[in-house]
């Protein structure tokens, strides 16, 4: 039958064997303990608590999670710096506390699209002082006029979202070509502009098509540049991402394109493949 001194013993013996404080799972093996055992003999955190009882320091660092206030003031002062409600790369980059997916877990739950409705909640609830502009920044997010699209661009962006490309590209050129071919199958009319908005496919002569691949920050700068110069010709504009990395890029890109281009006449959808 395994025991606290049996647990304790095997744990001196790593030590005297090895001459160091053996991991979690190191111990696990080589005492041969359950981890359920380790858990009824010494509760909650049972190998930090077993370690204790050997006179070491736990490995287990003692973390303790950033406290709301401390995260809510994160955000308030990094809105008042940028003069805007910050992007999850405006937090990543000052090293603001916890990380995006930190935040998302418990007991912060945090998603990043619900952080102004929850700063303005703190603000309210706790009475705080000093964060006048930033509940401004949030009440034009909130209170933003919708942009309706067209019934024939719903159905555009229905067609491009059902569409599949053969196989993976290695050039934006070369998915141009595919989507072009798929939509005229389709009965639409393709068509190019050239010149100062140097659209990649125009349809119908009504609604714009960009087009990236695999897009770094720089990339997504352009584009977003891009967009804006369709729009002064074209209401319903299509950004189009194919493969686009992993991380918060895309997420920040439309979080841009949502707050600066899509007003109440213009629309600009961005859609990943």
């Amino acid at each position: 039958m395994t025991t606290k001194e049996i647990c304790i013993a095997k744990y001196q013996e790593y030590k005297a064997t090895y001459n160091r404080t053996p991991k979690y799972k190191e111990y696990l093996k080589f005492s041969g303990v359950p981890k359920r055992h380790l858990i009824q003999l010494f509760g909650k955190d049972a190998y930090s608590n077993l370690q204790i009882e050997c006179g070491d320091r736990p490995n287990k660092l003692n973390l303790v999670r950033a406290p709301n206030d401390k995260i809510m003031r994160q955000y308030g002062d990094l809105s008042i710096e940028l003069g805007r409600l910050p992007t999850s790369s405006d937090w990543l980059y000052k090293g603001s506390k916890p990380s995006i997916s930190g935040l998302e877990r418990s007991p912060h739950n945090i998603k990043w699209s619900e952080f102004p409705s929850k700063f303005k909640e703190w603000v309210e609830k706790e009475n705080i002082t000093g964060y006048k502009k930033v509940l401004e920044y949030i009440e034009h997010h909130i209170t933003k006029p919708s942009v309706k699209e067209s019934k024939d661009f719903t159905k555009i962006i229905k067609e491009i979202q059902n569409w599949s490309p053969a196989r993976r590209r290695n050039s934006e050129g070369e998915y141009k070509i595919e989507l072009r071919k798929y939509l005229e199958s389709l009965h639409y009319n393709l068509g190019e502009e050239k010149g100062d908005s140097d659209v990649d496919l125009v349809i119908d002569n009504k609604f714009a098509i960009e087009i990236k691949k695999d897009p770094n920050s720089t990339d997504y700068d352009r584009l977003f540049g891009q967009l804006a110069r369709h729009l002064q010709r074209y209401d319903e504009v299509i950004a189009l991402i194919m493969d686009p990395p992993t991380g918060d890029k895309l997420r920040d890109f439309e979080s841009l394109v949502d707050l600066y281009l899509n007003t109440k006449n213009k629309l600009v959808v961005v859609i990943r493949k």
